[in-house]
């Protein structure tokens, strides 16, 4: 068996620097003059910032650590932009439903009537037959044409709603 040979880690002698908000404006800044976290590199980003006692190994570290942070950011950005569109295509559901409903919720509204209509047609084709024969006889009797149609239509009125009232024929 090969074994593994694992790399001591060796502290850099160079002392950790503290980040300043002044300081990492600048770092990013700079990496975006230079066409972001992936297209900078540290050597260009170091002479850009001309920072005295900033060395390669502080740009090194801190831009590794801005390319992480991008990346995270970039992952909660899409998991957002997922979720969204995931309440939205629930919000356009609800409402489909909600469309659906009222219009099952009128048709159904409408059957009745049609049943009743269905009903009803009958009922008014032979009253209107005995309106019209009804005003013909009149007229024919009378030469005053508003008195006998208005005296025909009531009467005819009369009976049709007792008709449909009570169901019987008179």
């Amino acid at each position: 068996m090969k074994k593994t040979i694992v790399r001591c880690y060796i502290r850099s002698k160079v002392p950790p620097m503290r980040w300043t908000d002044d300081l990492d404006l600048l770092f990013t800044q700079v990496v975006e003059l230079l066409g972001g976290e992936r297209k900078a590199t540290p050597k260009p980003i170091l002479k850009c910032m001309d920072v005295r006692n900033l060395t390669i190994s502080h740009v090194k570290s801190h831009l590794q650590m801005y390319r992480k942070k991008k990346k995270e950011e970039s992952i909660k950005e899409k998991r957002l932009m997922l979720e969204m569109n995931r309440r939205q295509s629930q919000q356009y559901l609800q409402i489909y439903e909600r469309a659906r409903d009222a219009t099952q919720f009128i048709q159904n509204q409408q059957r009745p009537q049609l049943d009743i209509i269905e009903k009803i047609t009958p009922v008014l084709e032979s009253s209107n037959k005995f309106l019209y024969q009804f005003s013909r006889e009149r007229l024919n009797e009378n030469k005053n044409n508003d008195v006998v149609v208005a005296s025909g239509s009531a009467i005819g009125e009369e009976e049709l709603s007792l008709e449909l009232t009570l169901g019987h024929k008179y």
